[in-house]
């Protein structure tokens, strides 16, 4: 008999969030609570209870992503926490694979997750997929910038009082997410409420919103979360704005969820600390769905990949994929098999991280290279990103 590890939200809220604020050191206020049950309540809530008392518990929020044009239901894994009297007994691990046994049933394609360790979650399916890219300048450095367009303006304001001009901006490039979010209303007010964050919308001369930043201020740092641009003018300007806090902060940062390397735009890139930093985690969770509705780039003829999942069993077994005049074919097979490969791995190469030639190569795979190389030039290679946090 399987155990219904879900629990009842509304009942259960006092108990996830007096665990939650013990597990994670946080301290009670109204903040803490108006952005933790913002999140509850989109959430579908786990957890287990010894003598009536919850123990263990986390959430899975449903989110949608945007891969490369193909819209996937995701879920993402958070507040994974157990009390330290009953931490070793394997608590949260059993709710993790409840959770991603849901989403296969739920149908829910993928999922992500930020991880407090990453070998603990790959042993759940999970790898490191998503990367960030933090360029810092110290205040000597900052250069002396000067837009080469001087038209339009820079209007600067809390994140909740541009929401409705950044909203549709966002969504205007979410074929470029590449794995990234489709924000939902709710979310957006989560960020506003999760985090004190500003704002800065550039407006071309015909007062239309071209470009956006949303950044943060500490006592001695100024750091960029999010920079998009429609515009080589917007671009320029919320640069320029940018520098111009050279004097009032220590530091400048951008964090970017872009992990290609882009300091050669400086004049002098050796003055800026640049550092790649592991992000998220994620994993397919239906096999077949991601495979089926994927946005190959080609046709190509059959790969037979050996798919080994230690924790959903549906998606172990071999799986021949092709693409012929647009239309793709996802089958299980018994015929010979050119690649093997864990559900990690495979993540990792459809997720456009790391070529499947790559992982054969370095020994995290096994098969034919030739059929490896004929399937990489259909997926997607460019490195997936992420730009929020859950």
């Amino acid at each position: 008999m399987t155990t219904n590890y879900r629990l009842d939200a509304a009942s259960n809220r006092a108990a996830f969030y007096q665990l939650y604020l013990y597990a994670f050191n946080g301290q009670d206020t109204d903040a803490r609570r108006q952005f933790f049950n913002a999140r509850y309540a989109h959430a579908w809530i786990y957890g287990i209870q010894h003598d009536g008392a919850l123990t263990s518990g986390l959430y899975s929020l449903p989110f949608t992503v945007d891969f490369h044009g193909v819209d996937y239901r995701m879920n993402g894994i958070g507040d994974v926490m157990t009390a330290p009297e009953f931490s070793g007994h394997g608590g949260a691990g059993t709710l993790i694979k409840a959770a991603l046994a849901d989403m296969l049933e739920q149908h829910v394609t993928l999922s992500y997750l930020a991880p407090f360790s990453y070998s603990y979650y790959r042993r759940f399916g999970y790898e490191q997929v998503f990367n960030h890219v933090t360029y810092t300048i110290n205040r000597g450095d900052v250069p002396q910038y000067r837009p080469q367009t001087a038209a339009g303006r820079v209007v600067r304001s809390s994140l909740a009082d541009a929401l409705s001009v950044i909203k549709p901006l966002y969504a205007q490039r979410r074929a470029e997410l590449s794995g990234g979010l489709v924000r939902e209303d709710w979310w957006w007010d989560y960020l506003t409420l999760k985090n004190q964050w500003d704002a800065a919308v550039y407006y071309d001369n015909h007062d239309v919103a071209q470009g956006y930043m949303v950044y943060k201020r500490s006592a001695t740092t100024l750091t960029v979360h999010k920079l998009l641009t429609n515009t080589t003018a917007a671009f320029e300007q919320l640069a320029a704005f940018t520098f111009r806090h050279g004097n009032t902060f220590a530091q400048l940062r951008y964090e970017s969820a872009d992990s290609r390397y882009h300091g050669d735009w400086f004049a002098n890139p050796d003055t800026v600390v640049t550092v790649v930093t592991p992000y998220m985690m994620a994993r397919i969770v239906d096999l077949a769905d991601f495979s089926q509705r994927y946005p190959y780039r080609h046709d190509f003829e059959p790969v037979r990949i050996a798919v080994t999942d230690n924790t959903l069993s549906a998606n172990n077994g071999t799986w021949s994929l092709s693409r012929a005049d647009s239309k793709v074919t996802v089958e299980r097979t018994t015929d010979s098999v050119d690649i093997s490969v864990s559900i990690q791995q495979l993540t990792k190469a459809m997720m456009g991280t790391t070529s499947l030639t790559t992982l054969l190569q370095r020994g995290e795979g096994s098969g034919d290279l030739d059929a490896a190389q004929r399937l990489d030039r259909a997926l997607q290679d460019a490195e997936p990103q992420v730009n929020d946090y859950f």
